[in-house]
C-alpha cells in the first residue's frame, strides 16, 4: 500500500481546524477589523486581510482595502505562505515565479507587493495568513521591526478564534446544562425507585444556604439517617483530608468552580474509609451566577479496591525481582499490601510453629503507628494460634469482642490493633510464614481481599525461599572453595616435599605457580556459584596476582567463560605472564603488555579471538628448547590449538583462537 501523501494530510488538518473554528462565512467582527487596520498602518500598505484557506477558495474573515470577501484557490497568494512558519515576503509578485502569473496580479486590482504572517494553532496546523498587500512594488520587503509585528498580530488573530471556540463551548455547555437541569427536576420523582435498585443517590445543594435535598440512597451512601436534607458541612467534614482539594466547599460552589466529575475518599464510623464518585452541574440564573450543585453519587469503594489489589499484585513482582533480602522483601510486600487495604500496619512473620512463637522482620506501618518488629508469642494477643496451625485464616472484626481476643484486647488495641487479620503460609505441610494486616479503625473485610492476602503470601514465601536456598547455595560455594583451595594446598605441599631433591628448582616454581593459577580461577568460579567466570575477571585475578597490573593494558567485550573456559584461560595467562616476567617485556621497568579479546561471528559459529603482545621489552628471541610452558601455550584455549606466536620486532605476541560456544559450556 502506498504511504500517505504528506501534503494531502497537512490540508485534511487544516480542514479540520477550520470547522473546529466554526469561523468560515460568519459576519464580520470588530476585533478581527481592528487587526487588519493595524497590520495595513504599521505596515504602511493600502490592503489587509485575515486570510482562511480552505480546498477551493480563500475567505476573509477581516479586510481592509480589498472589496471582495473570497477569492478562488487558484487566485491565492497566502496559500505559498502555507508551508512555512515564517513570515513570507514577496517583494515584486510580477518577478517571482510562483505568481507571474496569477491574474490578481496580471489583471485588476494589479497587486505587487505581498507579505503574509502564517496563522498557527496551539496544534501547530497553519489555517491561513494575516497578509498586507500593496499595488506597488517594495524591493525592500518589509523591516524586522514590521515582520515582528506581522507575526505578533497573526497570534492575535489565532487568541481570538481560540477565545471564540472557548465561548461557543462555553454556551453550549451552558445550555446542556439548563436542558439536564430542567430533566432532572421533572423526572426526580420517576428516578427514587432507578437510583435505588442502582445504587445512585442524587443530591441538589442550594448554594445561597449551603444546604442540600437528598435522595434515599444518597443517606445510604454516606451511612447517615435518612432525611430529606442535610447541611453540606455534614459530607464535607466526612472527606479525608488529603482529599479535601477534590470536594466542593461554599466558596468554590459559589464561583462556580468546583470540581464536578471527581472521586474522593471519606470515613465512615462503624465502615473505614470509603470510596465516592461524585458527577455533577450548576445550576444558573438569569445572569449566569450558579444557584444549585446537582448531582450523583455512587460508592466505588469495591471497584477501587480491587482495581488497587490487581495492581499491587502487579507491582510485588517488580519490587522483588529487585531484593535480595528477606527484610526488604517483607517491608516492600507489606507496604503494596497496606496501601491495597487501607492498613496501619502489614507485613510477614516467620513461624515456629512449634514453640508458638513468631519473628516479625520490619515491616511496614502508617505514620505515627508503632512497628511490631521482634520475637512475638502467639498467645500473648489470643488464641487464634490453633486457627493459623490447621491453616485457617483468622479475621478478627473488632478485637474487643471477638472471643479470641477479647481477653487481650487492651494490649492489642494500645498497639494500634482494631481489626486483625492473620494469613497462614505453609510450605510442605508446615506453617512457616504469616501475613498480616491491622486496622486501627473498623474495616469490612471481603473474601476477595482474604484471597488476595493469601496470593501475597505465596508470593513472598516463594521469594524468601529463592533467597534462603541462593544463601545456603553461596555457603556450600563458600565450604566447597575453602577445601578446594586446601586439597590444592596439599599437593603443592606433597609436591613441594616430594620435588626437594630436584635440582631443576625452576621446573618445580613452574609447577607451584601453576597450582597457584588454578586456585586463582577456582576462586573467580566460586564467586559465581561455579557457573561461568567472566574473561576481564580471569585476566584481571591473574594480572594482579603478579603485582605488575598497571603495566598490562586489557581490554574487550563483555565474555563469560564455563568452568572448563575459565581454568584454560587462567593457565594460559599463568604461562604467557611467567615468560614475560622472564624474559619478555615484564623483564625490565619500562615494558608493557596489551591483551585484547574479541569475537567474530554470531550463534554457534562465533569465534573467540584473543591476542597478547609485547612492547618495550628485551629482543624477542624464540626459546632453544620448548618445555611444558611452551606446549601449554601452543595447546591453545582448552586444547583445541589455533595459535599464532610471534617473536618479531617490537616483541612477542600470541593470538588465539577457539569456538565461543566451547568456551562457554559448562563442562
Amino acid at each position: 500500500m502506498a504511504d500517505p501523501d504528506p501534503n494531502e494530510q497537512i490540508h485534511l488538518e487544516r480542514l479540520e481546524a477550520l470547522d473546529a473554528y466554526n469561523i468560515m462565512d460568519t459576519e464580520p467582527e470588530p476585533e478581527f477589523d481592528d487587526i487588519v487596520l493595524v497590520a495595513s498602518t504599521l505596515c504602511g500598505t493600502p490592503v489587509a486581510l485575515v486570510s482562511l484557506v480552505e480546498k477551493d477558495r480563500q475567505w476573509f474573515k477581516a479586510r481592509i482595502g480589498f472589496e471582495a470577501c473570497e477569492t478562488p484557490i487558484g487566485q491565492s497568494v497566502c496559500a505559498h505562505a502555507l508551508g512555512s512558519s515564517d513570515v513570507l515576503v514577496i517583494p515584486d509578485l510580477q518577478l517571482d515565479q510562483r505568481t507571474r502569473t496569477n491574474t490578481l496580479v496580471t489583471g485588476e486590482p494589479h497587486i505587487r507587493f505581498y507579505a503574509g504572517a502564517p496563522l498557527i494553532t496551539p496544534d501547530e496546523v497553519i489555517i491561513g495568513t494575516l497578509c498586507v498587500i500593496d499595488v506597488e512594488p517594495r524591493p525592500q520587503g518589509l523591516e524586522e521591526g514590521q515582520k515582528a509585528a506581522l507575526q505578533a498580530l497573526a497570534r492575535q488573530v489565532i487568541a481570538l478564534l481560540e477565545m471564540r471556540r472557548i465561548s461557543q463551548r462555553k454556551d453550549d455547555l451552558f445550555r446542556r446544562q439548563k436542558s439536564i437541569s430542567a430533566n432532572i427536576r421533572s423526572s426526580v420523582n420517576a428516578s427514587l425507585a432507578a437510583q435505588e435498585a442502582g445504587r445512585v443517590g442524587t443530591f441538589e445543594i442550594d448554594i445561597g444556604t449551603s444546604m442540600m435535598r437528598v435522595s434515599r440512597e444518597f443517606c445510604r451512601i454516606f451511612h447517615l439517617p435518612i432525611a430529606d436534607t442535610y447541611p453540606t458541612r455534614v459530607v464535607e467534614e466526612m472527606v479525608l483530608p488529603q482529599d479535601k482539594d477534590l470536594q466542593s466547599n461554599d466558596a468554590t460552589r459559589r464561583k462556580g468552580s468546583a470540581p464536578l466529575d471527581v472521586e474522593y475518599r471519606i470515613r465512615v464510623p462503624g465502615y473505614g474509609v470509603r470510596w465516592i464518585a461524585r458527577n455533577a452541574s450548576f445550576r444558573h440564573d438569569e445572569r449566569g451566577r450558579p444557584i444549585n450543585m446537582i448531582g450523583t453519587v455512587r460508592d466505588v469503594t469495591a471497584a477501587k479496591r480491587e482495581a488497587a489489589r490487581v495492581q499491587a499484585l502487579l507491582d510485588l513482582g517488580d519490587r522483588l525481582r529487585d531484593l535480595s533480602d528477606m527484610e526488604s522483601m517483607a517491608i516492600a510486600a507489606g507496604d503494596l499490601m497496606a496501601r491495597a487495604l487501607d492498613a496501619t500496619r502489614a507485613g510477614f512473620g516467620i513461624v515456629n510453629a512449634a514453640d508458638e512463637t513468631v519473628s516479625v522482620p520490619p515491616e511496614w506501618c502508617a505514620p505515627g503507628v508503632k512497628s511490631l518488629a521482634g520475637l512475638h508469642h502467639f498467645r500473648d494477643y489470643g488464641s487464634f494460634v490453633d486457627d493459623l496451625k490447621r491453616g485457617e485464616t483468622v479475621v478478627v472484626a473488632d478485637v474487643a469482642t471477638d472471643p479470641r481476643t477479647r481477653d487481650h484486647a487492651e494490649r492489642l488495641l494500645s498497639l494500634g490493633i482494631r481489626v486483625l487479620v492473620n494469613v497462614p503460609i505453609f510450605e510442605l505441610g508446615r506453617f512457616k510464614l504469616v501475613a498480616f494486616i491491622h486496622h486501627d479503625q473498623p474495616y469490612p473485610w471481603i473474601d476477595e481481599e482474604i484471597s488476595f492476602v493469601r496470593s501475597f503470601g505465596n508470593r513472598i514465601q516463594i521469594a524468601m525461599s529463592r533467597v534462603q536456598a541462593e544463601l545456603e547455595q553461596q555457603m556450600l560455594s563458600r565450604e566447597m572453595s575453602h577445601r578446594l583451595k586446601n586439597t590444592l594446598s596439599m599437593v603443592q605441599a606433597i609436591a613441594t616435599q616430594t620435588l626437594r631433591p630436584v635440582t631443576e628448582r625452576d621446573h618445580v616454581e613452574a609447577f607451584e605457580k601453576r597450582l597457584h593459577a588454578l586456585s586463582t580461577a577456582h576462586d573467580i568460579l566460586f564467586e559465581q556459584n561455579w557457573t561461568s567466570a567472566s574473561v576481564y575477571a580471569v585476566v584481571d585475578r591473574t594480572m594482579n596476582g603478579i603485582g605488575m597490573r598497571d603495566r598490562i593494558d586489557a581490554q574487550g567485550p563483555n565474555v563469560r567463560f564455563g568452568p572448563k573456559g575459565s581454568l584454560s584461560l587462567s593457565l594460559l595467562l599463568h604461562e604467557l605472564t611467567t615468560n614475560a616476567v622472564k624474559y619478555g617485556a615484564l623483564s625490565n621497568d619500562t615494558g608493557r603488555v596489551a591483551i585484547d579479546w574479541r569475537i567474530e561471528g554470531t550463534g554457534d559459529s562465533a569465534i573467540f579471538y584473543l591476542s597478547w603482545r609485547e612492547t618495550g621489552g628485551p629482543p624477542p628471541r624464540q626459546p632453544e628448547r620448548k618445555g611444558f610452558g611452551s606446549k601449554l601455550i601452543r595447546m591453545g584455549l582448552i586444547g583445541t590449538g589455533g595459535v599464532l606466536v610471534s617473536y618479531d620486532h617490537p616483541g612477542f605476541s600470541a593470538e588465539m583462537t577457539a569456538v565461543l560456544l566451547q568456551l562457554a559450556q559448562a563442562d
